[in-house]
């Protein structure tokens, strides 16, 4: 399956927002918000979006609960992994609060659907050509949007443990990297800490 080359680092392929609100204007299907909220709001890997079944959402308690494992019957499964899909690591079940932007695609698409119905690979193929028509000329691929997700909360202030929670890491130091990195965030905190000294 395609991905990232070697080397490279999700965080430099991440978008900007020119970029994302590209990509929210050509999904013109439900399935395709629902794919691209899911891994840009949610920051879910595209295994997990690819198993993603209505039960892991609780819109009472707004939130979705990656499972410890699940029953699965797609190829994938069925011929890997006897039948039993789990998160890539321990640390990936976890429970994810829904983004109230992501809440209305989630409640439209899993209305009538109980899941997406993809690969994976078909995952990948249709973000990228949603990225194409979108016009984003660099190296976009579906992993790049948990990156940018993971941006985006380190802006908004999150600390390094909820991240690395939030994000289902089994190390602490993939959350640093972003919290660290965050420019942004670096200067206000500076800023306000200079105003509480004047």
């Amino acid at each position: 399956m395609p991905g990232k080359l070697k080397g490279l680092s999700c965080k430099e392929d991440s978008l900007n927002q020119q970029e994302i609100n590209m990509l929210w204007l050509v999904c013109s299907s439900i399935r395709d918000k629902f794919m691209f909220g899911c891994l840009i709001l949610a920051g879910l890997r595209v295994s997990e979006l690819v198993h993603l079944k209505r039960s892991w959402v609780n819109f009472d308690e707004s939130t979705i609960t990656v499972p410890v494992r699940q029953n699965c019957d797609c190829w994938e499964c069925l011929h890997k992994r006897d039948g039993l899909w789990k998160p890539k690591t321990k640390h990936g079940a976890r429970t994810i609060r829904i983004d109230p932007q992501l809440r209305p695609i989630l409640e439209e698409y899993l209305a009538g659907n109980d899941g997406l119905g993809l690969t994976r690979q078909r995952v990948w193929q249709r973000m990228k050509d949603l990225c194409r028509v979108a016009a984003i000329l660099h190296n976009a691929y579906p992993h790049c949007l948990r990156s940018t997700c993971a941006i985006e909360l380190a802006h908004k202030g999150i600390s390094s443990a909820s991240l690395q929670y939030l994000l289902g890491w089994s190390k602490l130091s993939s959350a640093e990297a972003y919290v660290r990195s965050d420019r942004t965030r670096a200067l206000e905190e500076v800023d306000e800490i200079y105003v509480g000294h004047v």
